[in-house]
């Protein structure tokens, strides 16, 4: 049942940093927003798209400083909706991609309160059009997985699985345990020499982009924690740069035509 004395609530995907990969939609709805409860990750830029009457909400979440439980964001939610006409909830990248929109969506329903879902930008994506290689590729990747570097109830992931598929493999989240995933990925019969790619913040400035392989990521060769932050990893033959074609390649080639 719909609460008829509630506001909207609009679940806004802010995209993976630079402010003009929002979609429009999702700009439209915070341009026109009573209240924007927003997360760490978009920045002062698109916060500035904001309407000047609106009240901005932070409740933030970053490894280790939680600014408020997910108990009490929920409480904000509903409070905020039984209050104004349209609430933003503004989270970094796809709300849906780890992003606990199961969780906020099936309070408001309980609630009786009317939600929207607006896509956005995943990570995984942007580091793929950032750093110039594609999530699939014929003859190297037909598929893709997008996995937490930890899980929330301290199972763990089914690596073995994960390497038979030959998945792009994109784990989000958990940067200090990539090097103990490295060595699980090796034990579960992925090749040592198999291409990473380390992305982080990305489309912003100061982003950085490390190739290195899953060998030396699991022998701590790259020094994961002194990375910027938010980081993704990408996994798979997918992420290794093209190969230039030499003289003796193009050569060989026009021997082989004639």
């Amino acid at each position: 049942m719909i609460n008829s004395s509630s506001g909207r609530v609009v679940f806004v995907g802010a995209g993976p940093g630079a402010p003009d990969l929002i979609t429009v939609r999702g700009l439209r709805y915070l341009q026109e927003a009573d209240v924007v409860i927003h997360d760490s990750l978009p920045g002062d830029a698109l916060l500035a798209e904001c309407s000047p009457t609106a009240r901005l909400i932070a409740v933030g979440k970053r490894c280790g400083h939680h600014s408020a439980t997910q108990d009490e964001i929920n409480a904000i939610i509903t409070r905020e909706a039984l209050r104004a006409k349209c609430v933003v909830r503004l989270k970094g990248g796809d709300p849906g991609v780890f992003g606990r929109l199961g969780e906020e969506m099936d309070h408001l329903a309980a609630q009786g309160i009317p939600f929207e879902v607006v896509p956005g930008v995943t990570a995984a994506t942007a580091a793929g059009a950032d750093a110039a290689f594609p999530l699939t590729h014929r003859g190297k990747a037909a598929s893709v997985t997008f996995l937490t570097g930890h899980c929330a109830d301290g199972s763990e992931q089914n690596w073995s699985a994960h390497v038979k598929t030959g998945s792009t493999l994109c784990l989000y989240m958990g940067a200090k345990t990539l090097p103990s995933v490295a060595q699980k990925l090796i034990q579960a019969g992925a090749v040592s020499d198999l291409p990473v790619r380390l992305l982080s913040k990305i489309s912003q400035s100061g982003s950085s982009d490390v190739l290195t392989t899953l060998q030396d990521l699991a022998s701590d060769k790259i020094d994961v924690v002194s990375l910027p932050t938010p980081l993704i990893a990408v996994v798979g033959a997918v992420v290794a740069p093209p190969r230039q074609s030499t003289l003796v390649d193009r050569m060989a080639a026009f021997v082989e035509s004639v």
